[in-house]
């Protein structure tokens, strides 16, 4: 109860906190901007070009041109006036005679020479253009004077939990899934005008981080201990023998081994299942062996019997094997079917087992109560027992999930076995799982030394971590002293002594509620963290102030604060700051999440193949990993190499492994382990556009959609914003019957006038992909539920293909300037052709993700000459990230 009342002053507290920050935090001018008049050379090119279709009651789309105010004060009308500024500028607007527009200012994009644009009529444009474009920025220039570019916002969930490691001494951490979801600007989670706070979160937050902070307490009540697991000990994967003869015993069944000897009486309970300490050299060589991934109740083999004592870091050692399970024709039987038909499965009482042929792929899982999981690394197991050692973070009470993640995943129908071969049926044997931690580099924890310094603690027969002794106020002052302080540097505050004094008045109501000394420590904490102070990052108006800067930059390369060396760094180091940063393994953080928002990856496994079109990627939890993994290491090598922006669209490389060098038909190397690979002249693979994870992303599991394909690679690739579709209007939805192409449909949906005006600009891209089905593998024909030819073959789920090979793709189109392409290798070069507006699209996402601002039409100057000076550098990544650090975008509010 005693602690409920504090919960409830500490909401309080916080409420009123982030009301005053809100209200009182920045300069808000009430001066009303002054409005503008439609400049006179506008005001008469539209009338002479546009208003013949843009005014009056009927205007097209309706805009009427000659009724828009032109109050550029007000932010939507500045944005509307920016619209037709671009479309104008593209030559979209005045419709062209000919309907392929011609940029006005932007002649290199054009397919037409220089000399005959400089027309009376195009001159006048250009000038016309000038005169608004001017209009905009100086408008855009008085609204932002005394608020800057980017808003006051809050810490994103990602950056709050980076922000509690460092401060915690607590890198292994995990809170993120814990708070509520991030509200989406611009596609990234970094906006203020997103990034709110209700209700719902005050609640949360609160709640995390004083959880979070007990369990940086925690960890001295847990010295490292070592569990060893042995497979066929009591309580472990033996839960899951079975003793079955039929179509599905080797791939559902677990099978006892010594060795490569299957143990058939301890499967006919004739035997024990291990011989335990009676036999030491024997038990080192019994294992579990198994022919299927994990995946439903009757096919797991999951190591729960030490979980994890406390969140923390641990190392793991697991010893495995693979082997073969000989065919059915090993002990006289018939041969028939050993290629993955419905007889290629095997008795333990009849069949021989050999060594592996090969490297089996091994994905561990961090697996909770209620049975999520969460992916921790992937290994390969060989074919003569070996362990293989990591370190992991883990939950409080998870255990160890492994998955033999290429083998079969059979559900209800199985008939056969995708796996199977003349030479057997592949399987993977476990041994033991040896589980150590948490991991302590030093004693007592850093993580406990974090919230309460050097103050001795005892760990009561409950198992809590209290301070000993009777600490005093004095000693409450302290540690919340040191504690504000470090937290107060993470936040850049000038001055932490009115906070500590603040929060010392919660800590005495705490106490005065009956808490102890720990508990009130910990509930103060956890206080200051979900301050506006701690939470918000806020900025003054103008150039930021050394220290500023370098936390800007820690938030946007390492989406956490910046450690001790970036704080003792000046303005006239930045650049090699940035090098450095980029460098540390901590630029995974920023890899990962610009990607997850940028290209939306983070919604990968959301896209489930069809079971029935296609079988052979349905349950493939390796491709889905496989395919992130890709697009992180070819986007980190962008940046390590600084190679050119325009490798998003075309690359002589890429990363695969076994999985993904099958699916790109290149040649394989087997195993879980990735590897830089040079493409073949001839191969349509090479850039972003034909990555597994993109082709995914853009699919829906069942079909793929021109539509979606190419607004995707239009907004994401190239930055041109893409219009919500007009209400009323019917989606096109693929014809799965197989009766009639996409290509088709689109043709006729497009003679609806205002579909068209759009899908011209995004369909061509979308079809150049045709040749890709939805999860990224080549196709020549389209895949159907009814008309076509059947296909042969077994699907990870066991069940033989039921789909036809339906029509032939189609994959040329016409780009809205009329150059034509016949397939994805030909469309890449045209995109190419405009290799500035690649790198100026990447330079806007930097921007956004870096300021938690958009890049806004007064701001398009600066981004001009971002890519002036890397230019030289053929638009290099890294050089990019550099030169958008060194811009006034950056340097600025």
């Amino acid at each position: 109860m005693n602690r409920i009342c504090v919960g409830r002053i500490v909401r309080g507290l916080w409420l009123c906190s982030v009301w005053m920050s809100t209200c009182f935090g920045g300069s808000i001018s009430l001066g009303r901007l002054r409005s503008a008049e439609l400049p006179d050379s506008v005001r008469a090119f539209l009338s002479q070009n546009c208003w013949d279709c843009h005014a009056g009651a009927g205007a097209e789309a309706g805009l009427d041109l000659s009724q828009l105010p032109f109050d550029l004060h007000q932010p939507e009308l500045a944005e509307r006036w920016a619209l037709v500024h671009d479309r104008w500028r593209a030559g979209e607007m005045p419709p062209p005679e000919d309907g392929v527009p011609q940029p006005v200012a932007e002649v290199g994009w054009s397919t037409r020479s220089q000399s005959d644009l400089l027309t009376p009529a195009t001159m006048d444009s250009q000038r016309a253009l000038r005169d608004l474009a001017s209009s905009l920025v100086e408008a855009e220039q008085q609204r932002t004077a005394s608020t800057g570019r980017s808003e006051v916002r809050r810490l994103n969930r990602y950056e709050f939990e980076n922000t509690l490691r460092q401060l915690l001494g607590a890198p292994w951490l995990i809170i993120a899934d814990r708070l509520p979801e991030d509200s989406i600007d611009f596609l990234f989670a970094k906006s203020g005008r997103r990034l709110d706070v209700s209700h719902v979160h005050m609640s949360t937050y609160l709640a995390v981080a004083e959880q979070a902070i007990r369990s940086a307490v925690a960890a001295a009540g847990y010295p490292t201990q070592t569990h060893k697991l042995y497979a066929r000990q009591e309580k472990m994967l033996q839960n899951y023998l079975h003793y079955r003869v039929g179509q599905t015993a080797a791939t559902r069944s677990i099978v006892p081994l010594d060795g490569l000897t299957p143990e058939v009486d301890v499967l006919r309970k004739l035997s024990p299942v291990t011989v335990g300490d009676a036999d030491p050299a024997k038990r080192e060589r019994e294992s579990m062996g198994v022919f299927s991934g994990t995946y439903s109740a009757t096919t797991k083999y999951d190591f729960m019997g030490a979980p994890a004592a406390t969140d923390g870091l641990y190392r793991l050692r697991f010893k495995t094997y693979t082997f073969t399970a000989g065919p059915w024709g090993a002990s006289g039987g018939d041969d028939e079917g050993l290629t993955g038909g419905n007889r290629a499965w095997w008795r333990p009482d009849r069949n021989v087992t050999y060594a592996g042929h090969r490297l089996e792929p091994v994905t561990l899982y961090a697996l909770n109560d209620s049975g999520e999981s969460r992916w921790l690394t992937c290994f390969d197991s060989t074919p003569a027992a070996s362990v293989f050692e990591c370190q992991v973070a883990l939950r409080r009470g998870e255990g160890i999930r492994p998955d033999a993640t290429r083998l079969v995943r059979t559900r209800p129908g199985w008939s056969g076995n995708p796996n199977a071969t003349a030479e057997g049926i592949p399987g993977l044997a476990m041994n033991w799982l040896e589980i150590e931690g948490p991991l302590h580099p030093q004693w007592p924890p850093a993580s406990y030394q974090a919230v309460f310094g050097q103050l001795p603690f005892e760990v009561t027969p409950t198992g809590q971590v209290k301070v000993a002794g009777e600490p005093s106020r004095e000693d409450a002052r302290q540690v919340l002293d040191d504690f504000v302080r470090r937290a107060s540097g993470f936040s850049q505050l000038a001055d932490s002594e009115p906070a500590l004094h603040a929060y010392l008045k919660i800590y005495d109501q705490a106490r005065h509620l009956g808490l102890d000394f720990t508990d009130a420590v910990i509930t103060t904490c956890a206080a200051f963290v979900c301050s506006p102070e701690f939470l918000y990052l806020e900025e003054p108006t103008g150039r930021l102030p050394d220290h500023l800067l370098q936390r800007r930059l820690a938030y946007f390369l390492w989406n956490g604060p910046p450690d001790a060396s970036c704080v003792n760094d000046t303005r006239h180091d930045l650049d090699e700051v940035v090098q450095r940063m980029l460098d540390d393994p901590r630029r995974e953080r920023f890899v990962n999440h610009f990607l997850d928002y940028w290209l939306s990856l983070r919604d990968l496994p959301n896209n489930s193949p069809d079971a029935i079109l296609y079988p052979e990627y349905y349950l493939d939890d390796w491709l889905v990993e496989s395919s992130l993994t890709e697009t992180r290491l070819f986007f980190q090598e962008l940046i390590d190499r600084d190679l050119p922006a325009d490798c998003l669209i075309d690359s002589d490389f890429t990363f695969v492994n076994e999985r993904l060098a099958d699916l790109y038909a290149l040649p394989v190397r087997l195993g879980a382990s990735f590897y830089r690979v040079n493409l073949p002249d001839d191969s349509p693979r090479g850039g972003l556009l034909t990555q597994a994870s993109i082709l995914r992303i853009t699919a829906n599991g069942t079909t793929t959609s021109p539509v979606v394909r190419g607004a995707w690679i239009m907004e994401r690739l190239l930055g041109r914003e893409i219009p919500p579709p007009p209400s009323g209007v019917a989606a096109v939805e693929p014809d799965i019957r197989g009766a009639t192409t996409i290509l088709q449909q689109l043709a006729q949906h497009r003679q609806i006038e205002a579909c068209n005006a759009c899908h011209v600009h995004f369909d061509p891209a979308g079809i150049a992909l045709e040749n890709f089905d939805v999860c990224g593998g080549w196709r020549q024909r389209y895949r159907a539920t009814g008309q076509g030819d059947s296909a042969a073959g077994f699907g990870k789920n066991g069940h033989a293909f039921a789909f036809k090979s339906a029509l032939p793709v189609e994959r040329h189109g016409t780009l809205i300037d009329g150059r034509d392409f016949d397939d994805i290798r030909q469309f890449k070069q045209l995109l190419l052709s405009n290799r500035r507006q690649i790198a100026r699209n990447l330079v806007q996402r930097f921007v956004t993700y870096a300021t938690g601002a958009p890049v806004s039409f007064a701001d398009r100057a600066e981004v001009e000459l971002i890519l002036d000076r890397a230019r030289d550098s053929d638009y290099g990544v890294r050089t990019l990230i550099g030169e958008v650090v060194a811009s006034p975008l950056f340097r600025h509010k």
